[in-house]
């Protein structure tokens, strides 16, 4: 197949913008490595080497260490627990009035429509009982 003109176009706009971005990059490069040098000889003098014996020993005496009650309490928060909804079958509906999450929006319609349908269903129209045909 032939290489259409918006094609062409469309990789020469590429290249132009490959070579803008570029001199960019590189900049960005460059300064991201004179930082992950300077890190380097920053970490060595702000870590602390230790042994796993001595994290061990300060773990096993932050948890000797009692708190007081009042930093328990206050630190605690009651939060209500989530309570599941309950749904009516027949409406498919919680006590607000709103249809379950998992319940897309053409369901809901679908489900509302046939709701309707069926609402005049076992009534005549002067609101008397239809007679059923037995064969």
């Amino acid at each position: 197949m032939a290489k259409s003109l918006r094609s062409k176009w469309k990789r020469k706009m590429r290249a132009k913008k490959r070579e803008r971005y570029s001199v960019k990059e590189l900049a960005r490069l460059k300064t991201m490595l004179e930082a992950a040098t300077k890190g380097d000889a920053d970490m060595s003098e702000v870590c602390e080497m230790v042994d796993a014996k001595k994290v061990a020993e300060r773990a096993s005496q932050e948890t000797t260490e009692p708190e007081s009650d009042e930093d328990d309490a206050a630190a605690t928060m009651d939060v209500d627990a989530p309570k599941k909804r309950k749904y009516r079958r027949k409406t498919m509906t919680d006590e607000h009035g709103t249809h379950p999450e998992w319940m897309n929006q053409r369901a809901i319609r679908k489900f509302k429509a046939n709701r309707q349908n069926r609402k005049g269903r076992g009534l005549t129209k002067s609101g008397k009982k239809k007679k059923t045909k037995r064969m």
